[in-house]
């Protein structure tokens, strides 16, 4: 499997995750998948809130992979609708009949 890599200058690394971090909305704080709503909300037994597992590293990992995915999808079903196109030919003619020609 081919690896598709970028190099970032050190120095910026944190500013594109910053960035990438906003603009997809990483959250640092998530819905507890085991929060009980019969129980009181209590930030050691029950929070309803914990902090995400993902990192911000991570996050802007999968978004760039995401990113990725997304836009050759985008760009094959584009081509397939062109080339689908491509055999189908023009309607007839739609005449009405109280106004010929």
């Amino acid at each position: 499997m081919a690896t598709f890599c970028v190099e970032i200058a050190d120095a910026s690394v944190g500013r594109v995750i910053t960035a990438m971090c906003a603009n997809y909305h990483y959250r640092a704080m998530i819905a507890n998948p085991n929060f009980n709503p019969e129980e009181s909300v209590d930030p050691d037994t029950n929070p309803d809130q914990i902090p995400n597992p993902e990192t911000t590293y991570q996050f802007a990992n999968r978004m760039t992979r995401d990113y990725l995915m997304n836009n050759t999808h985008a760009y094959e079903v584009q081509q397939a609708k062109a080339e689908a196109g491509k055999d189908v030919p023009p309607p007839p003619p739609v005449v009405d009949p109280d106004h010929p020609g």
